[in-house]
């Protein structure tokens, strides 16, 4: 039986199905049928050698991976069950229950999740008497899993101003040991513990396991390369299946070394590299070929297809961000006519705010969507929050958003204060008012929030038509701290809240270009709007078309792929821009977006990006100058959005300006605009860590 399904294979994949004489490095390119590789090499393994499926280890990252794994190979073997497919997770929870009193816990352990994990960290910061401004739980509790996973030292942590960091992390363990409880990331590092520390242990496991199988390698940390090492470094009965070309995931602790250095970490090593493309047509497969060349870090391989060529890639040039959308919008649109799936179709983007005006060109057009890995951008807290205030400002008889944004952000007014503000409000008074009783009655430590508060809605009502749309949002970011507690409450992705924000500004800006509407009128028509498209019901069936972020497509294909917003500071990420390394991840992650597309793939970008309310030029990016121009067909502006003066950006010619340039102080940025000439032309740039700044040229230094 075993014979026969070979003859499925092509050659590289049947050498890599039956080789097993020394440590294997399977560098399966995007569509080549890693997946069907693994699960027949198992079924091989099984039915050739009479391996006992429950003395063979696969692993993989992702539960629904393993399931499916462990799915496939059933089916090969006609039902026989008992392989071991496991996330690196779940088999160190088994390898714990069976020792963990080696590290000093019972074996009835607890497992706490990252809630847990929070509430605890907070009571630490409480007994401890710490600022949870500076000390914020879920930033600590971040940097624990860092030091955790060996990405930083505790002393780099104090270092970085957390001088009680150490005092933390030491207390947070003890707890858990006095709960016998086990974080996510202690799961890791105490079952590499026992494998490294323990010979008897790990040698026990390594002549248990037949054959050790990791998928995904490019995307292992230090500590679980350190766990496949010690269970097959005594037999070399390893196989490692992935592609250095993508490893996207190094900013939470990928270590792209590990694939690269396989030869050197287990001698004697083969390695076979599956480089026939089942997925893409051949001009998708030759623009990913001919990115992908352009980084250094990789092993190197050119994958090939028998596919047809098929169309050419477009590419749409956008006027501005609202004509990029729109041409999206009317393409699915017109793809759909021709009875095209729409769960065939995916558009892709490099930060979720970038969603925003997808998502309202594509309601305009009745055209049903789903957000993959995130949030529709009306669902995301930091715009309900902000829309909570709108509410506020226009309807005093507003319950529900006044206790929404009552103590958001924190201002000291807990649930004894909110029963005192229920009970005025259930009085007949409105909103304002009712703070105001609230205000005098309050004892001294709640009354600067509840005067912060009066301020806004009292501040807002004046605003509300004599500023810009985004004007006012802005004023309300301001007015609550609403940036200083993204910071302190979302460390890790603060920015990308920030980013929603000012999204919803120019959201604002373009919905009065639109309707003509202003002041109090406009807001209340745009909540209006909003409020209905959002409780329109879902459909019932499955036909709709599909947004996510690139790193959220990893592992997907589609028909017809999207990747918008392929402009210099965006993709490319400003963040990346003061690292070779980091282009090479985000080449990396750019190829990844390519190679999701099976037979069109349409690229898009726009000429400017509004930001807060202001249209600013945008360069194209670099990766579209990396595509050779044969397999590319511009797309003609037509059907245009109607725009109005205000969408017309005055632009310097692109041979006379600078695209990227340094600065001493705030270091590499992406040139927004230059006014005048010379030294003494002002430039505006914007720097990763530092926002948009004015700067006279004689004080830069040009780098593109």
């Amino acid at each position: 039986m075993i014979e026969k399904l070979l003859e499925d294979l092509n050659e590289q994949q049947r050498e890599a199905v039956t080789y097993f004489d020394s440590p294997l490095l399977i560098l399966a390119g995007a569509g080549s049928g890693k997946t069907r590789v693994i699960t027949y090499k198992i079924a091989y393994m099984i039915e050739k050698f009479g391996y006992e499926p429950e003395r063979i280890l696969a692993v993989t990252f992702t539960n629904k991976a393993a399931r499916e794994m462990k799915e496939r190979v059933e089916q090969l073997l006609k039902g026989k069950a008992g392989v071991f497919v496991a996330t690196f997770h779940s088999f160190c929870v088994r390898l714990l229950k069976s020792h963990s009193i080696r590290v000093g816990y019972k074996p009835n352990f607890l497992i706490i999740d990252s809630d847990d994990k929070k509430n605890l960290l907070k009571n630490i910061m409480k007994e401890m008497n710490l600022d949870t401004d500076l000390y914020n739980p879920v930033a600590i509790g971040s940097m624990i899993s860092n030091v955790k996973n060996g990405l930083f030292s505790a002393e780099a942590m104090e270092f970085r101003g957390y001088d009680r960091f150490n005092d933390i992390m030491e207390t947070y363990n003890n707890k858990l040991r006095e709960m016998n409880a086990f974080d996510f990331d202690d799961l890791l590092f105490y079952a590499k513990k026992l494998l490294t520390e323990h010979d008897d242990i790990r040698k026990r496991y390594s002549s248990f396991f037949q054959y050790v199988l990791i998928d995904e390698y490019q995307d292992t940390n230090e500590i679980q390369y350190e766990i496949t090492k010690a269970l097959t470094i005594d037999k070399g009965n390893v196989c490692v299946v992935g592609d250095e070309d993508q490893c996207i995931y190094t900013w939470r602790g990928a270590n792209i070394n590990n694939i690269l250095n396989f030869e050197k970490d287990f001698p004697g090593a083969k390695v076979i590299k599956l480089e026939k493309n089942y997925r893409c047509s051949g001009v998708i497969l030759s623009a990913a070929n001919a990115v992908i060349a352009h980084n250094k870090i990789r092993k190197g391989k050119k994958l090939f297809t028998d596919n047809e060529d098929g169309e050419p890639i477009r590419l749409f040039v956008g006027v501005n961000d609202q004509e990029e959308a729109y041409f999206v919008g009317k393409t699915v649109k017109r793809l759909i006519d021709t009875e095209i799936r729409p769960s065939d179709i995916a558009i892709f983007y490099r930060t979720n705010a970038q969603s925003r005006s997808i998502e309202d060109a594509l309601r305009r057009l009745g055209i049903n969507y789903q957000i993959v890995g995130g949030l529709k951008f009306y669902e995301r807290k930091e715009i309900k929050d902000i829309i909570a205030y709108l509410r506020v400002i226009l309807f005093d008889e507003d319950r529900l958003s006044i206790f929404r944004i009552f103590n958001t952000p924190k201002r000291g007014l807990g649930a004894a204060a909110e029963e005192k503000l229920k009970k005025l409000l259930d009085e007949g008074r409105g909103n304002l008012e009712a703070l105001k009783v609230l205000l005098d009655t309050a004892p001294t430590r709640q009354k600067e929030g509840i005067k912060e508060l009066i301020h806004i809605i009292e501040e807002g009502r004046e605003k509300v038509n004599i500023l810009k749309p985004y004007e006012l949002v802005r004023f309300i970011t301001i007015a609550a701290r609403y940036e200083d507690y993204l910071r302190k409450e979302y460390r890790e992705d603060w920015e990308s809240r920030l980013e929603n924000i000012r999204e919803l500004g120019n959201t604002l800006e373009e919905f009065a270009e639109r309707t003509g509407f202003k002041g109090e009128d406009l807001f209340l028509e745009f909540l209006n709007t909003i409020t209905l498209s959002s409780d329109q019901d879902e459909m019932e069936e499955a036909e709709k078309v599909t947004l996510m972020t690139v790193h959220a497509s990893k592992g997907l294909e589609f028909p017809v792929v999207f990747i918008t917003g392929l402009e210099e500071g965006l993709f490319p990420h400003v963040r990346s821009l003061d690292s070779a390394e980091q282009i090479e991840e985000e080449r990396r992650l750019f190829y990844v977006a390519i190679t999701r597309a099976k037979k069109l793939l349409i690229l898009t970008r726009a000429e400017s990006r509004r930001f807060f309310g202001t249209y600013r030029e945008s360069e194209p990016s670099r990766f579209l100058e990396e595509i050779p121009p044969n397999l590319i067909k511009k797309v003609m502006r037509k059907d245009r959005p109607s725009t109005t003066q205000t969408d017309k950006v005055s632009y310097v010619k692109k041979d006379k300006k600078p695209k990227i340039v340094f600065h001493k102080k705030f270091g590499k940025g992406v040139v927004r605009r230059v006014e005048g000439i010379g030294d003494n032309a002002k430039v505006t740039a914007f720097f990763a860590n530092h926002g948009e700044k004015t700067i006279i040229m004689k004080f830069l230094k040009v780098l593109a």
